[in-house]
């Protein structure tokens, strides 16, 4: 007879009849210390043991792929269990987890919730066992450690640096008032950065007084030095000019007729079923009519564009008695006048829609565009022709009068304008071909002043200057320097002269790359460049904070403090776009993933247990895992990320 001690050294499943639970194969008994225990295989926990495997039965509601049917045994796989047997989490892996974590939570503007949500911690489960999803706590002062990391680089960045600002004041989903500060800047290596530098709550009214003490205190905070802030701004005057034509009678007929159309085809399933059919009878390729938004006019141009490109499809389904009443044929029918209107309005609203673009790109030099485009603009597109109708003439004489006005073309400043400086230091648009001699001149003098104001800057020296400039004295007028001149400019009026003599880049070309390699021969244009070609053409990037705040306050988060905010969007937004990934010795080790045989088996366990887990959730956190991911998503039926 086998001694107790023996029978307690066997397996618990030797010890319970050949009707045992399944259970048992996921725990170990022991009854030495006279309590009964069980222990689970998968995590070590420990349960009391009462006869009952109830308690077991729960606890592996926790690792749910382990009740998952087994398959047949094949030599050349791995089974789950041994899928799932991994190294314990170390310190510094672990600490690497919770970074990720961090970074699904501020890349992807999700709510902390999402990291402490069942099927989350499930999905994590499966990977680490042994890791433990932090608190909110803990959680947060990560975050908080990542800003304070950040912060410290960005402020370092624009050390000494000319920095422009734009702000933009919204309202949260829970009607809560913020305002938004952004940076704009060149790096001594001559790359344009816009970065977010504050997103606080803002319940005083709005006025002009309350937002510059709103900004001094920003720029004391960061201890900045500031060339100007743009608030009412060349997207925004461009709006208003457009919207000036765009109320006209005759076109606001014209394009509420069109909207109504669209909003049918939008609501009415039967509608938009007989026009899909309708156009592929027709040959016409299918594309989806679109509504246009009451605060983005370019969405207008969208909608009239792809509505008469459609036109003959949309009157046949309306005339269809069988797809439309006729009462709504009667309301929807648009007179031949009103498609006129639209086809000759198109070709004019889509070249001032793509002005509008250009004007708010964030990380590209905008500011010098505004001039040569608005001046096209007024001589090309807003032309009026001869076979124009009487309301498109009114509409392109409407929107021309706005842009002169508002852009003060004929103004006596122009020459002395901020655009218009930004326009002579780009060397793109540097010739101002589209204003008079005489106003070039002018441009050119006040050019010159600015120079004078700045001080006889000494030119750049350095070991690269003094070495080209021993080159010189030994050869002469052979020597050709890289710069494409044999000396440096010696006064301000010779480097004016000197920049003005060459030709100008094709408009395509990077003027930052230009002014890095010509800096050392153009040094006091040089730094007078880094102030007005870093000024943005426009608020929109501080704008679009609104839409990006907004998912950050959902209903959810509404009583996120402001200082969450503040960090979560700051983070989002001037964080790098590289990705976060654990270290090779930790991810990339056979011994701890299965080989591809496996992964068929693994995929196939995902898909009968895990198809609750939202795909993008899935896609987030796998980034980590790039040996594991085409199972995962191949159960999901997603593409892979990589």
């Amino acid at each position: 007879m086998a001694s107790s001690k023996q029978i307690k050294d066997k397996p618990a499943s030797c010890q319970t009849g050949r009707n045992s639970s399944t259970v048992w194969k996921y725990f170990t008994k022991d009854d030495s210390s006279g309590l009964t225990t069980v222990t689970c295989k998968i995590c070590k926990a420990v349960l009391k043991y009462n006869k009952s495997t109830t308690a077991m039965h729960s606890h592996l509601k926790r690792h749910p792929l382990m009740l998952a049917p087994e398959q047949p045994a094949r030599s050349s796989q791995l089974s789950v269990t041994s899928f799932m047997k991994r190294p314990a989490v170390t310190g510094h892996r672990r600490q690497q987890i919770t970074d990720l974590l961090v970074n699904f939570i501020v890349k992807d503007m999700r709510p902390l919730a999402a990291v402490h949500g069942e099927g989350f911690r499930d999905l994590l489960q499966f990977f680490e066992p042994s890791y433990d999803v932090p608190s909110y706590n803990t959680l947060w002062s990560a975050i908080k450690h990542q800003y304070d990391n950040l912060r410290e680089r960005i402020t370092k960045e624009m050390k000494d640096q000319s920095v422009s600002l734009t702000t933009d004041l919204w309202t949260s989903s829970t009607m809560e008032p913020y305002i938004t500060t952004t940076a704009h800047y060149i790096t001594e290596s001559w790359e344009l950065k816009a970065r977010v530098l504050c997103t606080s709550p803002m319940p005083e009214k709005h006025t002009a007084a309350n937002i510059a003490d709103r900004l001094s205190s920003i720029i004391h905070e960061w201890g900045i030095n500031v060339f100007c802030t743009v608030h009412d701004n060349a997207s925004n005057m461009n709006l208003l000019a457009i919207k000036a034509g765009l109320i006209l009678p005759d076109v606001v007929k014209a394009v509420d007729a069109a909207r109504r159309v669209v909003s049918h085809f939008r609501h009415s399933s039967l509608a938009a079923c007989a026009l899909k059919k309708r156009q592929e009878q027709l040959g016409i390729k299918f594309n989806k009519l679109q509504t246009d938004c009451p605060v983005r006019w370019n969405s207008t141009v969208v909608m009239l564009q792809r509505l008469f490109e459609q036109r003959i499809a949309v009157q046949s389904v309306l005339g269809d008695e069988n797809v439309t009443k006729p009462n709504v044929q009667k309301s929807l029918a648009m007179r031949a006048s009103q498609w006129e209107v639209i086809e000759q309005l198109i070709p004019v609203l889509q070249p001032l829609a793509k002005a509008t673009e250009v004007m708010c790109g964030e990380l590209h030099v905008g500011l010098s565009f505004i001039y040569p485009v608005i001046f096209n603009m007024i001589s090309t597109t807003l032309r009026v022709e001869a076979s124009d109708l009487g309301v498109l003439r009114s509409f392109k004489n409407t929107v021309r009068k706005q842009l002169e006005t508002r852009f003060q073309l004929h103004s006596d400043n122009l020459t002395e304008s901020i655009p218009l400086i930004a326009c002579m230091l780009d060397p793109r648009f540097k010739h101002l071909h589209y204003i008079s001699q005489s106003q070039r001149e002018a441009a050119q003098s006040h050019l010159s002043s600015l120079l004078r104001d700045l001080g006889e800057s000494e030119p750049v020296t350095g070991k690269k200057v003094r070495c080209e400039e021993d080159f010189l004295q030994l050869f002469g007028p052979h020597y050709q320097s890289h710069r494409g001149s044999a000396a440096h400019s010696t006064t301000a009026a010779e480097e004016i002269l000197d920049f003005f003599l060459l030709p100008q880049i094709p408009t395509m070309a990077n003027p930052l790359q230009w002014w890095a390699s010509n800096q050392g021969r153009f040094p006091r244009l040089a730094n007078l460049s880094r102030k007005y070609l870093a000024v943005p053409a426009t608020s929109t990037p501080s704008e679009r904070i609104f839409s990006l705040a907004g998912n950050t306050i959902t209903r959810k988060r509404a009583s996120l403090h402001s200082a969450h905010v503040d960090a979560l969007v700051f983070l989002h937004v001037n964080q790098e776009k590289t990705p976060t990934t654990l270290s090779e010795e930790n991810i990339d080790s056979e011994k701890h993933f299965p080989p591809p045989a496996s992964r068929r088996d693994l995929a196939t366990i995902l898909q009968e247990e895990w198809l609750k887990i939202p795909l993008t959730t899935v896609q987030d956190l796998y980034m980590s895992f790039p040996r594991r991911i085409d199972a995962v998503l191949a159960a999901k039926g997603g593409p892979t990320p990589y």
